[in-house]
């Protein structure tokens, strides 16, 4: 019946399809053998010139990836990530003009956005912004040739300006000045060449002056008064080259600075106290600042 059917060789037909296949498979092993590393080779490839051409990757001695990225003639083009050891993205830059130039995106280990800006060869160049975890731009930074050089600004939460500093060249140099969260001015100075020089004014949160006085050098030199909240003059004192020359006036203004310390000091909580409380912590100062409140009514 078998041999009716055209079937009696079949047997010997499946054994054949079985060894068949069995080439097949081990010739198409062997050739990925061969072919594999030819593609790592294309990967990693340097020219004649030693010069590193098209992908090159390089990994960690734990097998991560330390960096991938394209290269013409030695220099890096277009996008290159680099990673932490861990394998977290750590950088993801962009570079033009034969690599001397890259756009930079920089990240911390937890893969949060730290900064963004730009490299000139391998120096930081022109403006950098800054951010926090929650993604908010807290520092504007500006850079010539790696250094800081023109206006930086640090910034509240909020977003409103807590701080400008001037540099030349890497060096504080022109106004300085800080403000309360408000926006309102805290203090402003003059830095030259890296000292401050020039006059200093501090104000309170209602804008009133509570300190004016000048710095020669980095040191204070003339008069300083110290006024109250109201804007009345309580105290003078008068220094050359960073000494007070009424050094009486000058104790007794530190004093009284002392007597208001002492008289608030009960209404201080230590946090070394509650390290393993903090919810402790939080309710003791509740209750002082309570306190404080009914006891200037």
């Amino acid at each position: 019946m078998l041999q009716y059917y055209g079937l009696t060789h079949f047997p010997n037909l499946f054994s054949n399809f079985v060894k068949n296949k069995k080439k097949m498979i081990q010739k198409i092993f062997f050739a990925l053998l061969l072919i594999i590393p030819g593609l790592a080779a294309a990967q990693n490839s340097t020219d004649a010139n030693g010069r590193k051409q098209g992908m090159w990757e390089k990994h960690y001695r734990n097998g991560s990836l330390m960096y991938k990225g394209n290269f013409k003639d030695g220099y890096p083009v277009g996008e290159m990530k680099r990673y932490y050891e861990t394998g977290v993205l750590k950088a993801k830059l962009f570079f033009t003009q034969k690599g001397r130039k890259s756009k930079a995106e920089l990240f911390s280990e937890k893969g949060n956005l730290l900064a963004k800006g730009n490299f000139t060869d391998r120096k930081k160049d022109s403006i950098w912004n800054y951010f926090d975890t929650k993604k908010r731009v807290r520092a504007v930074e500006t850079f010539i040739n790696g250094k800081k050089h023109g206006e930086c600004k640090y910034l509240f939460t909020n977003g409103t300006v807590s701080e400008i500093i001037n540099y030349s060249n890497g060096v504080k140099s022109g106004l300085w000045k800080r403000y309360y969260p408000q926006g309102k001015i805290l203090f402003e100075t003059i830095y030259v060449n890296g000292k401050l020089d020039g006059g200093f004014v501090r104000r309170y949160k209602n804008g009133v002056i509570e300190l004016s006085g000048a710095y020669k050098q980095g040191r204070k030199h003339g008069e300083w008064k110290y006024y109250t909240s109201k804007g009345n003059c309580e105290a003078t004192i008068i220094y050359k080259n960073g000494i007070a020359t009424n050094q009486q006036q000058l104790d007794a203004k530190q004093q009284k600075a002392f007597q208001q310390m002492e008289a608030q000091k009960n209404l201080l909580v230590d946090p070394d106290k509650y390290r393993d409380n903090p919810d402790g912590y939080l309710q003791k100062l509740r209750e002082r600042r309570i306190k404080q409140k009914r006891g200037r009514r």
